[in-house]
């Protein structure tokens, strides 16, 4: 794999009927193989740049996953007992009644819910780019 200042080249092996649509979809856009290729992963593997590099990790290998397992994710919650336990202390902090072990169990929680709800963007965008109608109500649900 040789590399420059923004750009890295890499050499694969692709099956000749992969090739061969790649190829057809180059020479019908004008386009070369390569640049193909390149649009295609972009198109693929969404940016991670602005998230933390330990949960890039962890979204960059839901591209992998199968469909169903994606919906899985896209569909997923919180347990019902830990929704109710961030709510009960929301309830506390907004009457100002929350300690500071409570507080930081809540914004642990809260954490918890924002990688979460980053997954499921994730997983539902991921969905959405392979082809799959994803609405809202779908997506909470």
């Amino acid at each position: 794999m040789a590399s420059t200042m923004n750009t890295h080249t890499i050499t694969v092996d692709l099956p000749r009927t992969l090739f061969e649509s790649v190829d057809r979809v180059a020479r019908a856009t004008h386009r070369s193989p390569e640049a193909v290729i390149q649009a295609m992963l972009a198109h693929a593997l969404p940016p991670l740049d602005d998230v933390p590099p330990e949960e890039a990790d962890a979204l960059a290998a839901l591209a992998l996953l199968e469909d169903a397992a994606l919906w899985q994710i896209a569909r997923g919650e919180l347990p019902l007992p830990v929704q109710e336990k961030i709510q009960s202390l929301l309830d506390l902090q907004n009457q100002s009644q929350l300690s500071g072990s409570q507080q930081s169990e809540l914004q642990s929680l809260l954490d918890e819910y924002g990688k979460v709800m980053v997954r499921k963007a994730h997983a539902t965008l991921l969905l959405a780019r392979r082809g799959f109608q994803v609405t809202p109500q779908e997506n909470l649900a």
